[in-house]
């Protein structure tokens, strides 16, 4: 995309005849530095954007708020995920990983032969690793009868799609939020279920039907609490390890005025089990249909692993092993790379500023060149996640290339031939954004995915089925059957017992 259109282009504005202010899409380094870093508080998440996640989280986290709130609530944030605290996850994980060999090998011999959605069993799995590790709860997602994972699956994968219906209300659902008293807000909500619009009926029935499980694994641990203190809470299934535990042992041991409430702890809680859930699934999927492409990659992945384990007698890796795995790491960096599952940000300009920029612009009409922007409020700016990942000035002439290689030796740490810093929290790519507004949680979506591959690789092998595969953009990077888009996201492979 840079190549044809340089890491500044112009979007025009206006939809489906309604007139809108023209956009910036950007993926310049030093841009992307000014608004994310420097300048964050002046990009700030559209107005949109915070009504929208405020309903659905219930409440105002990490992601939707600013200044002082911001820092106190992503320092409470931080301390959830750190890498002591993920590394402490690694034995639960395994126990999950163990229920999704199961789950594929059962499958293989009820079906011999026969293409697996691979996706399905991902997304079991994403939920319990983020249920289980992020709440201490388990939605029982292997059970292909369990009603509870079928209803909270549901909301949580719908509610999004069901929101993009709701496009000419989005404005106004910030000053919704804000209506007082709140009993008169309540009432108004309730209404909605007997609007003759399904699109919001449905939007409200998925919203409903996940906020009350937050709400109420919250009591139940504040309940324990009282009762026994934290080593009560240290007797529970998880030992204290999941990141709703200690969030709320946190924030019960901070200061008084660093101290946040109840509904601060749920909607964070609730955007990070929705962002990991749906991320997590869709890269796995990703990765093991690249590794489906190429067996001679998983035969070095299998090889590294399996010494891995032989040194270690046989044991389970942990979090420090599994990060120690070279080929490994080099193939996760470069689909996370390439292939990142959200490939796009939207900031609003709250004020006029200037921005620097690495790879100058030329002026249309008088054809000077200028390393500054000028970005007037109100102006929409996209951030272009995944064309700075593959711009072939920051990466090199084959950054479009899937090449691991590039992530190992000596000259390997940035990844690209010029040392272009990008402002990325992880490897020097914009997956996981940067800043003070980074994904708190990305140490806990790679020992997931590390984690799971490494556990397959060394029971399965991986091939390409008939079916071809078409990734769509939405909000996420959602694969489908070309030709069966109606049954939804699926990823066919053949899987192989070993």
């Amino acid at each position: 995309m840079t190549e044809k259109y340089g890491h500044v282009a112009k979007l025009d504005g206006g939809i489906m005849g309604v007139s809108l202010p023209d956009a910036l899409y950007i993926s310049d380094p030093l841009a992307l530095h000014a608004i994310l870093v420097r300048d964050e508080n002046l990009f700030r998440e559209s107005t949109e954007f915070a009504g929208l996640f405020g309903i659905v989280h219930h409440g105002d986290g990490v992601a939707s708020v600013y200044g002082t709130e911001h820092k106190r609530q992503r320092k409470l944030m931080d301390q959830a995920f750190t890498p002591s605290r993920v590394a402490k996850l690694t034995p639960l994980f395994h126990t999950i990983s163990r229920q999704l060999q199961t789950s594929l090998e059962t499958e293989i011999l009820e079906r011999p032969g026969q293409s697996i959605d691979i996706l399905d069993h991902f997304t079991r799995t994403a939920l319990e690793l983020i249920s289980q590790g992020g709440l201490g709860h388990t939605f029982n997602s292997f059970d292909r009868d369990s009603k509870e994972f079928v209803r909270f699956y549901w909301a949580l994968t719908s509610v999004l799609p069901l929101a993009s219906g709701l496009f000419l209300v989005l404005p106004y659902l910030d000053a919704w939020r804000k209506i007082r008293p709140e009993w008169v807000r309540k009432l108004l909500a309730g209404l909605v279920s007997y609007l003759p619009w399904a699109c919001a009926r449905h939007f409200k029935t998925a919203v409903d039907a996940m906020h009350p499980i937050y709400a109420e694994l919250v009591e139940n641990k504040k309940a324990v609490f009282a009762r026994g203190g934290a080593e009560a809470l240290e007797q529970t299934a998880t030992g204290g390890k999941d990141l709703l535990t200690i969030l709320l042992k946190s924030n019960w041991a901070a200061r008084e005025e660093d101290k946040l409430a109840d509904d601060s702890i749920l909607a964070n809680i609730s955007s990070i089990v929705h962002g990991g859930q749906e991320t997590t699934s869709g890269s796995l999927a990703r990765f093991i249909s690249v590794m489906a492409a190429d067996p001679s990659l998983q035969t070095r992945l299998r090889d590294e692993i399996r010494q891995a384990k032989q040194n270690k007698g046989g044991d389970d890796l942990n979090f420090t092993e599994l990060n120690g795995l070279s080929i490994l790491d080099a193939v996760c960096r470069e689909v996370f790379r390439i292939y990142s599952p959200v490939t796009f940000v939207w900031r609003q300009t709250i004020e006029d500023t200037t921005i620097p920029l690495q790879f100058p612009v030329r002026d249309p009409h008088s054809g000077t060149e200028t390393r500054d922007l000028f970005i007037a409020k109100g102006t929409p700016v996209y951030l272009g996640l995944s064309a700075a990942n593959r711009s072939t000035a920051i990466w090199g002439p084959d950054a479009s290339e899937f090449k691991p290689e590039r992530w190992l030796g000596k000259d390997a740490s940035p990844g690209n031939p010029d040392k272009i810093k990008l402002p990325g929290i992880y490897s020097n790519m914009m997956t996981f954004l940067g800043g003070g507004r980074s994904c708190p949680g990305y140490r806990f979506a790679m020992l997931e995915i590390k984690l799971i591959l490494a556990s397959l690789l060394l029971s399965f092998s991986f091939e390409q089925a008939s079916e071809i595969i078409d990734w769509k953009l939405g909000i996420t990077i959602t694969p489908y059957v070309r030709g069966r888009e109606d049954e939804g996201a699926k990823v066919p492979v053949l899987v192989h017992l070993l």
